[in-house]
């Protein structure tokens, strides 16, 4: 959650479509942006088993095209009002965005692949529960924020955290894929750095 924050690209090829959120120091903006993070299950992506340990990376650099494409080929993001997509409607209009590329009204509910949409739609009706409220005709959603973990990881022993066959290095946090998330890469790092105390003793 980035209370006062703003949605920035995030690509780093030319033809996907990547977004994250982010805060400055002083949480100033008039928006607040949350990447809403659901369960990718290995049976998600059993078309793209030919790529072996990539299947993942794969699965979702084809996410990242079909935003692109969506969003009209450049870093223009498709979105959807929360209210539309769980009523599987297309938005007639969008709120205002902290995104600067611009947004265009797009059928998330069937541009995702129905096991996501599946999840976000549990997913935000469970936080509606609980937080009244939460669904609402101004909130928004841009596709897609992909990467919140890295579809491939870094082997480690379960409970020394050192990688298995190279002493000394303890791959951690989003990028080793082991985190999904700012507060998940903290804690990830909290049990790194004691497990290098004790290797270090």
């Amino acid at each position: 959650m980035c209370p006062g924050g703003i949605i920035v690209p995030a690509s780093t090829a030319a033809d996907e479509i990547v977004v994250n959120g982010m805060s400055v120091s002083k949480r100033n903006s008039p928006y607040a942006n949350s990447g809403f993070v659901v369960t990718v299950e290995p049976a998600d992506f059993e078309a793209y088993e030919k790529h072996g340990a990539f299947a993942g990376m794969m699965y979702q650099k084809e996410l990242e095209h079909l935003a692109f494409e969506a969003g009209g080929k450049n870093q223009t993001a498709p979105a959807q009002r929360v209210t539309d997509f769980l009523s599987n409607r297309t938005s007639l209009s969008l709120p205002k965005s902290s995104y600067h590329p611009g947004t265009v009204s797009s059928p998330l509910h069937t541009l995702l692949p129905e096991a996501i949409v599946h999840r976000l739609k549990e997913g935000l009706y469970q936080f509606n529960n609980n937080m009244r409220g939460f669904v609402t005709e101004e909130a928004q959603m841009l596709a897609a924020e992909t990467r919140t973990s890295s579809p491939v990881r870094i082997p480690r022993n379960r409970e020394t955290y050192m990688h298995l066959e190279i002493e000394g290095l303890f791959p951690a946090g989003e990028g080793a894929g082991y985190a999904g998330g700012i507060m998940s890469s903290a804690m990830d790092g909290e049990n790194c750095a004691d497990a290098v105390a004790r290797f270090l003793k």
